[in-house]
């Protein structure tokens, strides 16, 4: 190779270094400005019974009135001695004690050691979406709390076509519907761990 050459690529070869440092800072993953702390975190919190969630009811010596009941639609489980019941919006332990209040006009329920236990046996009313690109997308129930990370996982990941950092959750609350937004290459750093929120029974992963 002719020396001019040489030396003429060596000379563009170090003109392009002042540029280094700006292509790296061009990389750095979009965080979207959004307090993340004021959403509500459901493994804080008792979970709140739904339809179609499986309640497993045990009392002590009384086979008849114990069982496993599934959730109705408009949120009723039959009970023994008691016909319908509303579970739905109630909590494991308030189910429990409505239940033990009905069933003491029939069995004796010892405060100082109860008889009676209510438990969710199988978690079929906690149900999310993924929709748009990701390789999967469809209604999804996990049977746990799952993160924005774990969903993407249930939906086998993004699509060569996603805009990650255009992600959103679309979360009812009361009688109107928010966006959350969320950058899945801010996610995969490891530095924003707030944005990987667990989703609420309802939510939907919106990947653009």
């Amino acid at each position: 190779m002719p020396i001019l050459t040489v030396r003429w690529l060596r000379i563009a070869a170090l003109s392009m270094l002042p540029w280094l440092p700006l292509s790296g800072a061009g990389c750095t993953p979009f965080v979207p400005r959004y307090d993340y702390e004021i959403e509500p975190d459901p493994t804080r919190m008792e979970y709140v019974i739904g339809p179609g969630d499986i309640i497993d009811i045990r009392q002590w010596k009384n086979p008849d009135v114990s069982g496993r009941v599934r959730v109705l639609p408009d949120g009723n489980i039959s009970v023994p001695l008691l016909g319908q019941v509303q579970a739905a919006g109630l909590t494991a332990r308030t189910l429990r004690e409505k239940l033990s209040k009905g069933l003491e006009k029939y069995i004796a329920q010892n405060a100082d050691m109860p008889t009676l236990t209510v438990a969710v046996d199988e978690f079929q009313s906690y149900t999310v979406s993924v929709v748009g690109e990701v390789s999967q997308p469809g209604h999804y129930q996990p049977g746990h709390y799952v993160s924005v990370l774990d969903v993407i996982g249930l939906a086998h990941g993004l699509t060569p076509y996603a805009k990650g950092e255009q992600m959103f959750i679309l979360r009812r609350a009361s009688s109107e519907v928010r966006k959350i937004p969320i950058s899945y290459p801010a996610l995969l750093t490891g530095k924003h761990p707030e944005m990987n929120l667990h989703l609420l029974r309802g939510d939907v992963l919106v990947v653009p």
